[in-house]
């Protein structure tokens, strides 16, 4: 292990504005995985992930159908494809959920 030099540490502290400083000593590293996707079984996995495919495709429809702001017609002429992925990905997630 390199020791640090106080030098270092008033350098490595001249970077950060006293906040961030701050945040930064305040964060706790943690030797386990924060996700807890690794003790899922894949299936499950791919269902979350697929949902989460499911989540965003939905969401551009919604801005792209969103009357309070004017959509660029290069936007618009992507909704099909986006609404074509939204409709495979629940399949695929009805095939693995049944």
């Amino acid at each position: 292990m390199t020791e640090i030099t106080p030098i270092q540490v008033r350098y490595k502290e001249a970077e950060f504005t006293d906040e961030l400083a701050e945040t930064i000593g305040n964060v706790a590293f943690l030797e386990e995985p924060i996700f807890e996707e690794a003790k899922m079984p894949l299936q499950s996995q791919v269902v979350d992930k697929l949902a989460d495919m499911l989540f965003a495709s939905d969401m551009v429809l919604d801005m792209l159908r969103d009357e309070r702001y004017p959509v660029p017609p290069h936007l618009l002429a992507v909704e099909p494809q986006v609404r074509r992925l939204y409709d495979e990905v629940n399949d695929l997630m009805k095939q693995l959920t049944d």
